[in-house]
Parts: C-alpha cells; sequence; structure tokens
C-alpha cells in the first residue's frame, strides 16, 4: 500500500515535468497547470481516502486479534495467580492459627503469672501502706509532742525576753557571749575579764592582751533602743525615730567609752572596741553613715559576734606570730652570748699558746746548755762521749696551733 502511493507521487510529479516541458512556450501554462494540480489533488486525496480506509479495517481487525490473545493471556495468569493466592492465604491461614493458638497459650500463662503477682504485690503494698499509716501516726504523736516542746521554748523565750528588760541581766548576757568568744579564739593568758584600767577606776569588761598593749572591749545592749525598729517597722516616721534613738545612745556610749578605757598613756591602745551582742543590732549601727563616722573620729568601732570572731583568729595568729619572734630574738641573743664567750676562751687560748712557745723557747736553749755542761764533764773525767753513752734527753712537746679567728 505504500509502495502504491509512492508510486502515484512519482507519476504525478513526472507527469508535471511533463506539462511543464509541453506548454513552457505557451501563455496558457499557469492555467494548464492548475488544472493538473487540481486534478491530481483530487487523485491524491480519493487515495488516501481508499487507503486510509483500509489501513483503519487493517489497524482494527489486528486490534481486536491482539485484544483477544491478550484477553485470553490475562485470563490464564489471573487464574494462575488466583489459584496462587488460594494456596497461600490456605497455608497462611494455618500459619496464623498455629501461631494464635499458641500465642493465646502463652498470654493465658502469662495472664495468670501476672494475677499471681499482681496479688502478691496488693498483699505486700497493703502491709507496707498499714506499717506506713502506723508510722505516720507515730509521727503525728512524735510532732504532737514537739509542738508541745515548742510551747515550751516559746514560754521560756518569752520569760528569757522578761528576764532582759532588766539592764544588770542584760548586760550579763552580753559580757557572757563576749567572754564564751574570748575563750574560744585566745589563750587564757592573753585576755582579762572585768580589767581596771591603770591609773583610774574604772572597769572594763575585757581586755586583749597584745605584746605592749592592751585592747579594752565593753560590752552593750540597748534593747529599749533596739525593739522600737521592729515594732514600729510599718511606721516610716516611728522607725526614723527609733533610729535617732539609737544614734544617740551609741554615740553617747561610744563617748563614755573613749573617755574610760582609751589611754595609751596608761597602757591601753589608742583605740577600742564596742561588742554589740547581736547581728541585727550591729547592722543598724554600721547602716547609718554618720553614726559610725562619728563614733570612728571617737576611736570606738563598734564590732558583732562575727566580726569579733575574726578579729580574734586573726589577734591570735598575731600573738602566735609574735611569740615566734620572741624566740627567734632569743635564739639570736644566746648567740651572741656564745660568741663572746669564744672569743673570750679564743683570746686565753692564744695567751696560753703564747706561753708554750717561751716555754720551747726556754728549753731548747736549756737543752742546748745541757749539751755544753755535758761535754765540759766528759773532758774532766777523762772519758770520750761515746763510752759514756749518755741518754737523749726527749724532745719537748709541740704547742699546738692557736685557731684561727675566722674559725669562731
Amino acid at each position: 500500500m505504500h509502495y502504491e502511493l509512492i508510486g502515484l507521487l512519482i507519476l504525478m510529479v513526472l507527469q508535471f515535468l511533463w506539462l511543464r516541458s509541453q506548454f513552457k512556450a505557451r501563455g496558457d501554462f499557469s492555467e494548464s497547470f492548475q488544472k493538473s494540480l487540481m486534478e491530481l489533488s483530487e487523485r491524491l486525496t480519493e487515495r488516501m481516502t481508499r487507503i486510509n480506509i483500509e489501513m483503519r479495517d487493517v489497524v482494527a481487525e489486528r486490534l481486536s486479534k491482539h485484544f483477544a490473545e491478550t484477553q485470553e493471556r490475562t485470563d490464564r495468569t489471573l487464574a494462575q495467580n488466583r489459584q496462587e493466592m488460594q494456596s497461600g492465604l490456605f497455608k497462611t491461614t494455618q500459619a496464623l492459627e498455629t501461631k494464635f493458638q499458641s500465642l493465646e497459650l502463652q498470654v493465658g500463662t502469662r495472664l495468670e503469672t501476672i494475677g499471681k503477682n499482681v496479688e502478691t504485690k496488693l498483699n505486700e503494698n497493703l502491709k507496707e501502706g498499714f506499717k506506713h499509716f502506723e508510722k505516720v501516726q507515730e509521727h503525728l504523736q512524735a510532732a504532737e509532742l514537739k509542738l508541745a516542746s515548742l510551747n515550751t521554748v516559746g514560754q521560756s523565750i518569752s520569760e528569757l525576753n522578761n528576764l532582759l528588760k532588766l539592764p544588770h541581766l542584760r548586760g550579763g548576757f552580753g559580757e557572757a557571749t563576749l567572754e564564751r568568744l574570748l575563750a574560744d579564739f585566745l589563750p587564757s593568758g592573753a585576755y582579762e575579764l572585768q580589767y581596771q584600767i591603770a591609773g583610774s577606776t574604772e572597769r572594763v569588761d575585757a581586755v586583749v592582751k597584745l605584746s605592749r598593749q592592751i585592747l579594752p572591749i565593753d560590752s552593750k545592749f540597748p534593747r529599749e533602743q533596739v525593739l522600737p525598729l521592729f515594732e514600729n517597722s510599718q511606721d516610716p516616721a516611728a522607725l526614723e525615730q527609733a533610729r535617732r534613738l539609737l544614734s544617740d545612745f551609741v554615740k553617747t556610749q561610744a563617748k563614755s567609752i573613749a573617755t574610760k578605757y582609751i589611754r595609751p598613756d596608761c597602757g591601753t591602745t589608742d583605740m577600742a572596741l564596742l561588742f554589740l551582742p547581736s547581728e541585727t543590732l550591729y547592722f543598724e549601727v554600721i547602716r547609718n553613715g554618720e553614726l559610725f563616722e562619728a563614733i570612728s573620729k571617737l576611736k570606738v568601732f563598734p564590732v558583732s559576734p562575727n566580726t569579733l570572731s575574726i578579729s580574734l583568729h586573726a589577734i591570735a595568729i598575731a600573738q602566735e606570730y609574735y611569740e615566734m619572734a620572741r624566740g627567734v630574738e632569743k635564739t639570736i641573743e644566746d648567740v651572741k652570748k656564745a660568741r663572746r664567750h669564744f672569743e673570750h676562751f679564743e683570746k686565753k687560748f692564744d695567751e696560753i699558746g703564747k706561753g708554750l712557745r717561751k716555754a720551747q723557747e726556754a728549753f731548747e736553749t736549756a737543752h742546748t746548755h745541757l749539751g755544753h755542761y755535758e761535754t765540759s764533764v766528759f773532758r774532766l773525767v777523762g772519758e770520750t762521749q761515746d763510752a759514756m753513752e749518755p741518754t737523749a734527753l726527749p724532745a719537748p712537746p709541740t704547742p699546738p696551733a692557736p685557731p684561727a679567728s675566722g674559725d669562731a
């Protein structure tokens, strides 16, 4: 069919060339050519239509045949796959049934074991719960006892507060606190309580004995001036008034301490410590910059239990170093004494050496004279010196050389 179409096209081209050669010289070439083209186009269209119809029939026949074959193969494949799937499903079903039976048995056994364990745990938890409940009851009873004891402590604190309202008891509390701190940080000989300043009838609560001076420490506990700070903490005006009263009290006490206890001419330091046995009271004093500056000018410095502990610890360390330095000075003095004794011994030794050298010289002179005398005696008696065989005198010992002065 394709070859026919190609042949038709070749024929049309040849016919076109022939027509062109026939009508080339004539003027109606275009009309003849167009007419020929139209005829060729009609013939070509008719031929193409017939070819399309034939090709459509052939393609439809081939497609129908191919579809039938494909459907047949598909049916066979589906049937085969269906059989394989049925066989696989049967085997899978059997395997799953076996697995399910095994799992059912295992789950049953496991559930039975879990049930027993849960029952055991519940029994144990119930027993422990009862024990804890008993312990809670015991703790509650103990808490009740502690609450009762706290009430007792509260009453004791209230009684202590009432006792501290008395000035002499407050002073005793401050002095006892000061004494305890001194005893904790210093040796017994490094401080003294109720010390009377030389040349004065006043007694300071405590002094710390330094190397050449004593440091006075006086304890103060102004309870009446401190309580308003807490009672009127919500009232700014009353709080300011309470702080002003506390400032006036501390200034007055600082002046009294400076006048009574700072006596450098009597062996004290040019400063003193104002011991406040409460950290809160100490904070109220140092937070007031004007107050702190005023008492510092008087050479009176406030200390609390914590700050005094640090100061006493530093003093104890300084005392240890001072004692060590004193020991070193004593050792140096002993070495100097030993050197002086050795120099005296060296001098005497030199004198003895000189005496020994003089004695040796005298001995040698006497020995020479003795030899001359012996010769004279031999001549008088008419004997030779060899016949007499006199005994030679021993040589005198050589005196030791005196040691050099640099060996000292």
